[in-house]
């Protein structure tokens, strides 16, 4: 199941929000230093917060609004996914158990855990900006995440191609729910979850059906499922992570990132497939100057991609550098 076209337009969706990603979560000052995703023990979180846990309503029209866009738009996400994906051949009801070594090497579970993630925090800004409480909120979009995923997984079921995946399933779960538990524990607040992504040499290319070894060669045709060109990454915050002696060394917009990828995955032969893993810097655009409404709504979006950093590849093939990682 590839159903990733909803991240492009999860994240364009949260330009509109009025307040800031970051805002979903509970701020502190810690170690003497502001950090909006940590939290003083007996702290007052109406006070700590950027904004109240409960804004001001506009009212209940603005409410409705929200409500119906967000039916519309996961109704519309599903059945543009019907021809795509949805088109071959019909089987009974079958479950799998693709948990490792499986056909894609575990990238498209990455792809379903990322993508919740995305579409609950959309979800919940737009609530936000209806007059919804934070965490109300964030249960609101965790619960359309997955209703929505939930649909696409019982319509994977009764074809042939797919099957209902319970390890995709399973990663819907957690991914619905990750900014759930950056809510209820903040110090994860201080880890996301990225993509990067760049064409392969295997979208929309049929030329490598020669390559010596392959078989089953199927071209990736769209870029939401060209898998050897994503790569997904845990962000961390550095400057929490470091002592006190070392922090005002390390800038507090640059972040240490792990990332996950793999490759020669388009074809049946498994043994020529392999994992790549990246250790590399990333930048924490929330950080980065700008107050207004609209500046932080703009960088709470953007931080959910890893844009060009240095990088160390680490994998079957040996180490590379990069001097820049998309």
């Amino acid at each position: 199941m590839k159903p990733y076209k909803i991240c492009v337009m999860l994240l364009l969706l949260g330009i509109l929000h009025l307040p800031a990603q970051d805002s979903l979560n509970t701020g502190a000052a810690l170690a003497g230093r502001q950090h909006p995703l940590a939290i003083r023990k007996n702290a007052d979180i109406s006070k700590t917060s950027r904004y109240p846990m409960k804004p001001a309503k506009p009212g209940r029209q603005r409410l409705y609004l929200v409500s119906g866009f967000t039916g519309l738009a996961m109704t519309g996400i599903y059945i543009a996914h019907i021809k795509p994906w949805w088109s071959g051949e019909k089987q009974g009801f079958r479950v799998k158990f693709d948990w490792v070594n499986n056909y894609w090497l575990e990238v498209d579970k990455f792809g379903h855990f990322y993508a919740n993630i995305q579409a609950t925090r959309a979800t919940a800004s737009l609530f936000r900006y209806a007059g919804v409480d934070r965490r109300k909120s964030l249960w609101i979009g965790a619960t359309n995440s997955l209703l929505l995923y939930t649909a696409f997984e019982l319509t994977d079921a009764g074809f042939a191609d797919w099957g209902f995946s319970v390890p995709d399933y399973v990663a819907n779960v957690l991914g619905a729910g990750y900014p759930l538990l950056q809510e209820y524990w903040p110090v994860l607040g201080h880890f996301q979850f990225k993509i990067s992504y760049f064409p392969s040499r295997y979208y929309q290319n049929e030329r490598y059906a020669t390559t010596p070894g392959f078989f089953d060669y199927m071209a990736y045709e769209y870029p939401v499922g060209d898998y050897d060109g994503m790569t997904f990454w845990l962000s961390a915050d550095t400057d929490w992570l470091l002592p006190a002696s070392l922090k005002p060394y390390w800038p507090d917009w640059l972040n240490l990132a792990l990332g996950y990828g793999a490759r020669d995955l388009p074809q049946g032969n498994m043994e020529l497939k392999y994992r790549t893993w990246y250790l590399g810097l990333d930048y924490n655009l929330e950080k980065l100057p700008g107050d207004t409404p609209f500046l932080k709504s703009l960088k709470s979006v953007l931080n959910a991609i890893h844009f060009p950093a240095p990088a160390i590849r680490i994998g079957e093939n040996g180490q590379v550098f990069y001097l820049l990682k998309l």
